[in-house]
């Protein structure tokens, strides 16, 4: 029995496309046993996916991807955070928040070029606060990840896997696999802080990039047009 689980997904409380509550029927529909919501900078999707999720079996892990001033950071939580964290912070001022909500922090995509990324120094200098690197980030070429890997060796630490979903056709693309069955958030943030599951390599089919090719085009255009001349 594997219990494979989405670590990096977006919904439309940010920039992704499906709803919270659709990404949960596609998890759903796709076996995960639980998918973290992780929008860009606000858990505003979290209670829509939590409410969706009763009854359909699936874990909703809640979680944020916060943009610190050194690049992205995931931040995977046991229960809701009491609002939004810090704009901006400093990584010891995000763990700060984190650490008052009993969340863990994993690094995001951490060496890819045209992301906003923590690699190099600024990955080791704050390595004391990361509970695992993102050793394989989906939406990027293998060879975008192959540093995170060896760092995440380097230093010690696990690493994960996500599809950093944008939209349906990328979830559950690269799920960690976790080593015993999950029952509730704590139990999937406490596998990945304590290295008890195996990351999967997938990569998005051409539906999925042609899907996420649309959509960053219809989301471009849409935001130009609500700007107004």
């Amino acid at each position: 029995m594997e219990w494979r689980v989405e670590t990096h997904l977006h919904t439309r409380a940010s920039d992704g496309e499906p709803t919270p509550a659709e990404a949960v029927r596609v998890a759903k529909a796709r076996g995960l046993a639980a998918v973290a919501v992780t929008d860009h900078d606000t858990l505003a999707g979290i209670p829509q996916a939590v409410g969706e999720a009763q009854g359909l079996g699936v874990i909703v892990v809640p979680g944020v991807e916060v943009r610190t001033v050194h690049g992205d950071v995931l931040v995977l939580c046991p229960s809701t955070p009491d609002g939004d964290p810090p704009r901006r912070p400093q990584i010891p001022e995000l763990a700060e928040w984190a650490s008052a909500n009993a969340c863990i922090l994993v690094a995001a995509h951490p060496y890819h070029p045209v992301r906003s990324s923590i690699g190099g120094k600024a990955l080791r200098e704050n390595a004391k606060y990361w509970a695992a690197v993102e050793g394989w980030n989906a939406r990027g070429p293998p060879p975008f990840n192959w540093p995170a890997l060896r760092a995440s060796v380097e230093l010690g630490l696990p690493a994960t896997s996500g599809s950093d979903a944008h939209v349906v056709h990328e979830i559950g693309v690269a799920p960690i696999v976790l080593e015993s069955e999950p029952r509730s958030p704590e139990d999937v943030v406490e596998a990945v802080s304590t290295g008890m599951f195996k990351a999967t390599h997938g990569i998005p089919g051409a539906r999925a990039l042609l899907a996420a090719l649309s959509w960053g085009v219809r989301r471009r255009i849409n935001s130009m047009l609500s700007r107004g001349p």
